[in-house]
């Protein structure tokens, strides 16, 4: 048993240590070239990349006039404040999501206890959910 323990360890701890460092680059030794082999073409050195360019341009191309105005007479404060809106679609939360019935509930009780609570209560998608209407129902009858 006390062999077992050992290797375990010795296998978390080579584990550890491997991803820890990366490898070292493996340097090939240098081989005189003979006369049947061509030479290896050098490897090229890495080029630097350009830098971003952040530069918005004609601003005038964005903005009202007015609202360009508005910008350039404004406080530093507001100068330097960026505000960004956009609309993204709300996601749809689990507990919005339709539960299952009949045997699924069974199976789903067991599939995904986290969430096993929600069937014990009233489905949020069901018929007859949500708040009561303020208008009554009109009662449908054939004869007097």
């Amino acid at each position: 048993m006390q062999v077992l323990i050992a290797i375990a360890v010795a296998l978390m701890v080579s584990a550890a240590a491997r991803s820890a460092e990366p490898p070292a680059a493996a340097k090939k030794p240098n081989k005189p070239a003979s006369a049947a082999t061509a030479p290896a073409p050098a490897a090229k050195p890495a080029t630097p990349r350009a830098p971003l360019k952040l530069q918005v341009g004609d601003v005038r191309k964005y903005m009202m006039p007015n609202e360009f105005i508005d910008a350039l007479s404004a406080a530093d404060a507001e100068k330097t404040t960026i505000i960004v809106q956009g609309d993204r679609p709300i996601p749809k939360l689990k507990s919005e999501q339709p539960l299952p019935e009949g045997l699924g509930a069974y199976y789903s009780l067991f599939r995904h206890p986290d969430t096993a609570w929600r069937l014990f209560l009233p489905d949020p998608n069901g018929v007859g959910s949500g708040p009561p209407s303020p208008v009554p129902e009109r009662e449908f009858r054939w004869g007097p």
